[in-house]
C-alpha cells in the first residue's frame, strides 16, 4: 500500500528543548530530522521532503548538497522549500542545476485571495526554474471559508480568527479583505457553490500553482473541499475575484508593466541613448495577440 501514498513532511523547527543541534537547516539537523521522521512515520522513505522555513544561517549550497545525499541514499525521493526568500530559492535551484545535484521540485508558500504577495516574484521564479507551488492557507486562515462576516466590532464568525491577538490569523479583519469576502460570496452564489469551494478553486487554478493544502475538522468540510475542482469558474467571475483581491505590487514590479516597458522598447522612444526612429530587434517585439 505504501506505493499508493505520496508522503511529505518537513524539517527546520527545533523539537528538542535545550538542544541547539536539533533545529535549523544545517546538515546535522537535516540528517537527524529525516531519520526521526522515518521512525515516526514507520516508512523506509519520504516522497517529498521540505525545508520548513529559512533559518537565516544555513547556506543554500549546504541544504542542496544534503538533499542530494538523502536522495542518493534512498531516504527521500524529492526535495523542496517552504517559506523562504525568492533569492534563496533561486540560489538553491541554480546551484543544483550547475552541479548536477537533485533539483528542487516544490515551493510551499502562503497564497489565497487575501494573500497574493507571491505573484510578482515567486510565480515567475517557479515557472522559470521548474518548481511547482503548493499553497498553504488557501482559505486565508479561514476568512474565506464562509464563516465570517463584517460587523461593528470589525468582524464576527464561528471560527477562531480575532481582530487582535498573536498568531498569523490576527489582523485579517480589514476593509480590503471584507470586500474580497463580499465578492467571493456573490460569485459563490452565482455558480451555486460554497465560498470555500470557490476560494480553493481560484487558488488551485492560478498560474504556477501545482496544489493547495486543505484542512478540515469535520468530514463534511473535507468533502466540501475535495469538490472544489469539480467545476470551472467562468472567466468573468474569475476576473471579478482577481480585481477585488488585487494589490499594488511592491517596487520594482510596477516598472515591468507593458506601459512602462514601452518606454524602453517601442520604436521612436526617447528614453536612454536610442536615436530617433530606433526599432528593437524582432525577437524583442511583443507577440501579436490578433487573429
Amino acid at each position: 500500500m505504501r506505493d499508493r501514498v505520496v508522503l511529505t513532511t518537513k524539517f527546520s523547527n527545533n523539537v528538542e528543548s535545550g538542544n541547539p543541534n536539533a533545529g535549523g537547516n544545517g546538515r546535522k539537523n537535516m540528517m537527524r530530522a529525516v531519520e526521526a521522521s522515518l521512525r515516526r512515520l514507520r516508512t523506509d522513505y519520504i516522497d517529498l521532503y521540505l525545508l520548513h522555513t529559512w533559518d537565516r544561517i544555513t547556506p543554500a549550497e549546504e541544504v542542496v548538497r544534503t538533499f542530494d545525499d538523502l536522495v542518493r541514499a534512498g531516504k527521500i525521493r524529492y526535495a523542496g522549500l517552504s517559506d523562504v526568500p525568492g533569492w534563496y530559492a533561486g540560489r538553491a535551484q541554480t546551484y543544483a542545476e550547475a552541479h548536477a545535484l537533485t533539483p528542487l521540485i516544490n515551493l510551499q508558500l502562503q497564497y489565497s485571495l487575501i494573500e497574493r504577495n507571491i505573484e510578482p516574484e515567486f510565480v515567475p521564479l517557479a515557472q522559470t526554474l521548474g518548481l511547482g507551488i503548493t499553497a498553504w492557507s488557501p482559505l486565508g486562515m479561514g476568512l474565506l471559508s464562509g464563516k465570517y462576516r463584517p460587523s461593528e466590532g470589525g468582524g464576527t464568525g464561528e471560527g477562531r480568527l480575532t481582530q487582535k491577538g498573536p498568531g498569523p490569523g490576527s489582523g485579517l479583519f480589514t476593509e480590503h479583505n471584507w470586500r474580497v469576502v463580499a465578492a467571493l460570496e456573490e460569485v459563490a452564489q452565482e455558480v451555486g457553490r460554497s465560498m470555500a469551494q470557490v476560494a480553493l478553486n481560484w487558488a488551485a487554478t492560478q498560474p504556477g500553482l501545482a496544489s493547495v493544502i486543505i484542512g478540515a475538522s469535520k468530514v463534511s468540510q473535507l468533502e466540501d473541499n475535495l469538490a472544489a475542482l469539480d467545476f470551472e469558474l467562468p472567466a468573468g467571475l474569475r476576473q471579478r475575484l482577481n480585481t477585488v483581491s488585487a494589490r499594488t505590487p511592491p517596487f520594482p514590479y510596477p516598472m515591468f508593466t507593458d506601459a512602462y516597458q514601452s518606454r524602453i522598447l517601442n520604436a521612436g522612444s526617447s528614453v536612454g541613448d536610442k536615436p530617433a526612429g530606433y526599432a528593437p530587434p524582432v525577437w524583442m517585439e511583443k507577440p501579436s495577440t490578433g487573429g
